[in-house]
This record gives structure tokens, sequence and C-alpha cells, in this order.
């Protein structure tokens, strides 16, 4: 398995994570029997459940970029030693981001964030380089 499907395999197993977090968050906070039930009207969420609900679906926002990227590099055996760094730059950012929005701390975590974007950018620009040189 090459590297960079090795840093997607790490992305779904933290959003794994963060869901397994986030579902453990309802009976503790909602009840069990609310949390089995039908789930009808708006509990009152925490703050924490909330910052769950938001980096889960921050870190699926960054894996619809990042994993088709990383497929068409796969597809199109476009691998390199940029698309390897950026892949790994991703997943650490990825990696960094969830603790620091769960703590709600707010500078480090857009710094991390800007980092799993840099990787993305990296990965995403052997493809269009490989576009362009079609």
């Amino acid at each position: 398995m090459s590297v960079e499907l090795q840093m997607v395999v790490g992305s779904v197993a933290i959003l794994f994570l963060l869901l397994l977090f986030q579902g453990t968050l309802v009976p503790l906070n909602q009840g069990l029997g609310w949390g089995l039930g039908s789930r009808d009207g708006d509990p009152d969420y925490t703050d924490m459940q909330g910052r769950t609900r938001r980096t889960i679906a921050n870190h699926i926002e960054g894996m619809l970029l990042f994993v088709p990227l990383v497929m068409v590099v796969e597809m199109a055996a476009l691998s390199s030693q940029l698309t390897v760094i950026g892949a790994g730059i991703y997943l650490a950012g990825r990696v960094a981001f969830a603790p620091l929005y769960l703590l709600g701390i707010s500078y480090l975590r857009s710094l991390a964030w800007g980092i799993a974007v840099l990787g993305t950018i990296l990965v995403g620009y052997e493809v269009v380089a490989a576009l362009f040189a079609a």
C-alpha cells in the first residue's frame, strides 16, 4: 500500500474515532433513552457536542478534497516525493486539528487546519501538473 493511501486510512481512522467520541457524548449528556430513541426534537447539546459536530464536519470537508486527489494519484501513477510529503503533512495537520478543535484552542487549531490544507495543495499540485503535461 502506498504512503498516500496509508494517509487516507489514517484520515478514516481519525473520522472513526471522532464518530465514536460523538456517540459516547449522547448517552452521557442526553441520556441513554434519548440516544436509543427516535431522537425527535432538538435537545440541548453541550458545547463539547457542538465542537465535536463541527470537528467532524470539518474533517469530512477536508477528506472530500484530499481523498479524491489521492485516488487520482494512485490511478494515474503520479506518486512522487511531493505527494508523499503532502499526504504526510495533510495527516499530521488533521491529527493536530481534531484535539485542538475539541479543546477549543483557536489559533493553533487554525494553524493545524492550514497545515492540512497545505498537504492537500501539495498532492493536488502533482495532479494539476499532470493535467497540463498531457
